[in-house]
């Protein structure tokens, strides 16, 4: 007995002997992050919660995953309305440099059906940055949407040229013999249109909304990894400002959930991922402006006329607490205790992740109809979006905000990044 208890005490001792340690690495790396040093401190503190999930049994692996520097979206657009019928289609090809010189190639496809109402008329031409013609309608409707896709990934920007090539030729062949997708994917769901516009060549406005509810899946062929996202709605808002709070500007607001499943079904990472686009007089949230001017090298202003926001926040299920808060989340996900509870799970055990971008769009394209409740007319439009990496920084897991050097050092130089530097 004596013996015991003297390892008893023995063990005592050194369990003291450790959480002393701890505190001094704790209260070093705090000071380190005091003058300035975020990623030393994170480097610290992640070595210390790397040591805590060994001793605790589970796995704290903390991915850093590339960032997109530089993407190009061509989007064509096609739009029939005969009486109250209205078809989309649309064809999108998204080429994504990573900061590790990948390049991730989305080629998909979205199509829509309802029904379109309205009263009124216009003829629209634009084209090489010009625009003419006239505006005077108001319309609204509701429709149905489908999508599907795939993602392909090549190991720099020949072999993506060479992977384009081949799915084009494919394509013509009716997907004969194509190159094999990395992800696939498919979506579908509800979309609300209005438009209101008035306007002719010399001036004028409009007012267009779109709300949409969709649902998507995506399974990883290597890994047999399945992800299922959804639109988030007031949600998701809802978690992103508790993640990030602060008020927040702009338009082309977007939330979604995704939760990823392994290829036995159990489900080991949710994730919230956000974006909006700033115009004039727009500001970003007060949290993500913090996180980008702590990050970066960049003298980011809070006011980006012209710029894109991105935020995505991921937390592993297989933790403990953050399994519970998942679950009493999926049991009631209307009850604000529990998205406090998660969003604070969020916040403070997920890996967070900003980006800041610059961005231009140009279209070409005709657009013609005539209502009087039920309408005829179509659309065709040909759009390019491109977006250069301004800002990026990362937090991990009760850790410090800091500069994603990977990702800046990787962004190809340009007029938007001398603009800011």
């Amino acid at each position: 007995m004596a013996k015991l208890r003297c390892q008893r005490g023995q063990a005592t001792v050194d369990y003291v002997a450790l959480i002393a340690l701890l505190a001094l690495l704790l209260a070093a790396a705090a000071t380190v992050a005091n003058i300035g040093a975020s990623g030393v401190a994170n480097a610290v503190l992640g070595q210390l919660r790397a040591a805590l999930c060994i001793v605790s049994g589970h796995s704290c692996r903390v991915e850093r995953r590339a960032c997109v520097v530089r993407s190009d979206r061509d989007t064509t657009h096609v739009a029939v309305s005969i009486a109250i019928v209205r078809i989309d289609e649309d064809r999108i090809v998204l080429r994504e440099r990573m900061s590790d010189r990948s390049v991730r190639l989305t080629v998909a496809e979205r199509d829509g059906a309802g029904v379109e109402a309205g009263v009124g008329a216009r003829a629209r031409v634009r084209l090489g940055g010009r625009e003419f013609g006239f505006e005077r309608e108001a319309r609204g409707g509701a429709q149905g949407v489908f999508g599907h896709g795939a993602v392909y990934v090549a190991r720099n920007d020949r072999e993506a040229d060479e992977l384009l090539r081949a799915i084009r030729r494919s394509e013509r062949l009716f997907g004969l013999g194509g190159p094999k997708p990395r992800e696939i994917f498919a979506e579908g769901g509800v979309r609300g249109l209005g438009r209101l516009g008035i306007g002719g060549a010399l001036g004028g406005g409009s007012l267009d909304g779109i709300a949409e509810a969709v649902l998507g899946a995506r399974r990883d062929q290597r890994s047999g990894e399945v992800t299922i996202s959804l639109g988030a709605g007031s949600l998701g808002w809802a978690l992103l400002h508790a993640v990030m709070p602060g008020p927040s500007g702009g338009h082309e607001q977007h939330a979604d959930l995704a939760l990823k499943l392994d290829r036995d079904g159990r489900p080991v990472e949710l994730a919230l991922n956000a974006s909006g686009a700033l115009g004039a007089g727009a500001t970003l949230p007060a949290g993500l402006a913090v996180a980008l001017r702590a990050g970066s090298a960049f003298q980011t202003s809070t006011a980006m006329d012209g710029r894109r926001w991105e935020l995505s926040a991921r937390v592993d299920l297989r933790d403990p607490s953050v399994a519970a808060a998942w679950e009493a989340f999926r049991d009631d996900p209307t009850d604000r205790a529990t998205i406090r509870a998660l969003a604070e799970q969020l916040r403070e055990r997920a890996i967070l992740d900003v980006r800041s971008y610059a961005v231009s769009t140009d279209s070409d394209g005709v657009t013609g109809g005539l209502s009087l409740g039920v309408k005829l007319g179509g659309e065709l439009d040909v759009t390019r979006d491109r977006a250069t990496l301004l800002t990026a920084a990362t937090r991990p897991p009760g850790g410090l905000w800091e500069t994603r050097l990977d990702c800046v050092s990787a962004t190809p130089a340009g007029p938007a990044q001398q603009a800011v530097a």
